[in-house]
């Protein structure tokens, strides 16, 4: 899976970007190397807040007032608070989806890498000696030998091997 980012590696918008909208409107920054809109990231934290917030100071004296042990009444607001930044976090999500365009180029990538395979020099018989859950995996990748040329490469070295016991 390929990931092609709306913007280019320094933080500048990428002018091919698939919202189509004009690079101006679009001010990347990088953060923890990423780059994102600062703006949203602006109002992502106030909304965060916005709901987290209150979660913790109505839920802090809810458990006062009704819990017989007001010392645990922090923690479980503090819980209460978290709650409300993680649905913070998801009505962000919603309101500010991602900037990057997935394309799936699975043809490409096994074409890679079986090429790959080729360079190194991989044969059938060298698939036989492998194990057989590296052998279950590159089979479930596509990327085994397929059966027509294990089997007739089997046949082969099942014959060589047979006349070399009758020389015997």
């Amino acid at each position: 899976m390929t990931t092609t980012p709306a913007v280019s590696g320094d933080g500048t918008p990428d002018t091919a970007s698939a919202t189509g909208s004009p690079p101006e409107d679009q001010p990347y920054r990088m953060v923890w190397n990423d780059a994102v809109n600062l703006r949203h990231l602006a109002l992502s934290m106030v909304v965060c807040v916005a709901i987290g917030l209150p979660a913790y100071l109505v839920s802090e004296a809810v458990f006062e007032a009704t819990l017989d042990q007001t010392s645990l009444a922090g923690g479980y607001a503090l819980l209460v608070g978290l709650a409300g930044c993680v649905v913070g976090a998801a009505v962000c999500t919603k309101l500010f989806p991602p900037k990057r365009v997935l394309a799936d180029d699975d043809a490409a990538d096994r074409a890679e890498a079986l090429e790959v395979l080729a360079a190194m020099g991989g044969t059938p018989e060298s698939f036989a000696e492998l194990p057989k859950d590296v052998q279950d995996e590159m089979r479930s990748l596509g990327l085994a030998p397929t059966e027509s040329t294990e089997s007739t490469e089997s046949t082969e070295s099942t014959e060589s091997t047979e006349s070399t016991e009758e020389r015997r």
